[in-house]
């Protein structure tokens, strides 16, 4: 039988997947630091010599893991503008946002997110990865105010997402990923006319009681 670049390359991709499918298996027991390679290819029914085909050490692994979950992740975001270049916010329905449904989809890794957390740099790559679309591959076109810096905004704007995804992760994926696709699309397009900051403890004026 002869082996083509395409049948090599959808064997190395699988060996790759079962890897990090047993090195997530193994976090639901262990801590990272815990874990070997030897650990590694005894979950996955390999053996050593096959891993090092692929990484040097199980922080190459965990890295490129990472990598991937991210750049999964950035795509739910570009769902909306798949079929249009721009879209008015007040258009956006909650079918547009998957990014919950996509994270429910892959549950068996993000409820470990505080375990990954003892990864080097874990969470720091999630928000630099998103951040990083957002800010880059994003612009809001928003009515022109002399005196509002843009790019501060635009920051502003992403680490609102990212916290509210980010808290939805670390509280269990709860509520439904459906209530929370209506409350971003609610959330982005909430422009009050009048706004407070209170001290607990003082009466909110009377039109917000």
């Amino acid at each position: 039988m002869i082996h083509t670049d395409k049948n090599l390359d959808k064997r190395v991709r699988r060996t790759k997947l079962q890897l990090k499918q047993a090195f997530i298996r193994l976090m639901e027991e262990k801590n990272y630091e815990q874990i070997t390679v030897t650990d590694i290819v005894n979950r996955a029914d390999y053996n050593r010599a096959t891993f090092y085909r692929h990484y040097n050490f199980k922080e190459e692994l965990a890295e490129e893991m990472i990598t991937d979950k991210t750049t999964a992740l950035v795509e739910t975001f570009k769902h909306p503008y798949k079929r249009k270049n721009m879209i008015h916010l007040n258009s956006l329905s909650s079918s547009d946002i998957i990014v919950f449904d996509h994270i429910m989809e892959n549950k068996d890794f993000y409820k470990l997110w505080g375990k990954f957390q003892s990864i080097p740099r874990f969470e720091e790559s999630f928000l630099h990865s998103i951040a990083k679309f957002i800010k880059k591959d994003i612009t809001l076109l928003t009515p022109q105010d002399p005196n509002l810096d843009n790019n501060l905004y635009t920051t502003f704007y992403a680490n609102g997402i990212l916290g509210l995804i980010l808290d939805w992760i670390k509280n269990g994926l709860e509520p439904h990923p459906d209530y929370m696709a209506k409350q971003l699309v609610k959330i982005i397009n909430y422009y009050p006319a009048e706004s407070f900051i209170s001290t607990k403890g003082h009466s909110p004026p009377t039109f917000l009681q």
